[in-house]
């Protein structure tokens, strides 16, 4: 059997596709009367990760030169972004989004330089593996909020 090399777009692309889709599985088994929810009031609220989620991909993704699809209020969105059902479509089309954006960048741009928070120059690979490493750290928030509130992850079950 071959095996094909992927891209580096590919390879990323995927586990950001993984990781999204797992919080998008722990948004939909989340109670709507939980979304507001936090284990302490010095952290998020449940809703807040999964919107600053999808903010900062859009933000992230601007560093491979990508924009936000027409109508998405990326800024408003913590303020207007409140039922359940508007979170999971903002998610949803988020987690489209970032996946194609991804798989859709040239070499060139992965290998063109950015910096991210005034950090040193890196790639927008390395951009793209610290968004990657961004969502990650919400999923395991997530999880860990998901178990507070006895709920068992869907890919657990």
């Amino acid at each position: 059997m071959t095996v094909q090399a992927q891209s580096s777009q590919d390879e990323i692309a995927s586990e950001v596709d993984a990781v999204l889709a797992n919080i998008v599985a722990l948004a939909e088994v989340f109670p709507a009367d939980k979304y507001e929810w936090a284990p302490t009031e010095a952290v998020f609220p449940f809703r807040r990760h999964l919107v600053h989620v999808s903010q900062a991909s859009y933000f992230i993704l601007g560093f491979g030169g990508v924009e936000p699809p027409e109508g998405v209020d990326v800024a408003g969105a913590l303020e207007n972004v409140m039922e359940k059902e508007d979170v999971l479509a903002f998610l949803k089309q988020t987690h489209e989004f970032a996946v194609s954006s991804i798989r859709g960048m040239s070499d060139d741009t992965m290998d063109s330089m950015v910096s991210l928070y005034g950090d040193p120059e890196r790639t927008v690979r390395a951009a793209m593996l610290a968004y990657l490493r961004h969502n990650s750290e919400h999923l395991g928030q997530l999880i860990s909020y998901a178990r507070m509130q006895d709920i068992v992850p869907p890919w657990s079950q």
